[in-house]
């Protein structure tokens, strides 16, 4: 019999579990050249939060990625991560509008 599990815990395991297919949409084919990562981000030892979304993907999608795989997917985290960290940096107000405006074609004529 396995051992218990409590609540918290397979709360976060759901939720790495969810995770873990919109982690993976951006991955490139298994046959495609990886671009490779910039400088900094090759040196940075991931975050434990990225490691963990690894070990997410990796119990869901292990059986078919090498350990190269498993290391771009944690560096990918990691790096999505920090551009996740430097967006929340970003202070907005209420009244910033986007950079752009919708405005519907309605041909030639007004």
């Amino acid at each position: 019999m396995p051992p218990a599990i409590s609540r918290r815990a397979f709360a976060e395991q759901l939720a790495l579990a969810a995770a873990a297919p919109f982690v993976a949409l951006d991955l490139p084919a298994g046959t495609a050249p990886r671009p490779s990562p910039p400088q900094g981000a090759q040196d940075a030892e991931p975050s434990p939060l990225a490691k963990t979304l690894a070990e997410a993907v990796r119990l869901r999608y292990g059986d078919r990625l090498s350990d190269d795989d498993l290391r771009a997917i944690t560096q990918a985290i990691h790096s999505r991560l920090q551009n996740v960290d430097q967006l929340y940096k970003v202070a907005l107000t209420n009244a910033d509008e986007p950079a752009f405006v919708f405005a519907a074609y309605r041909g030639t004529e007004r």
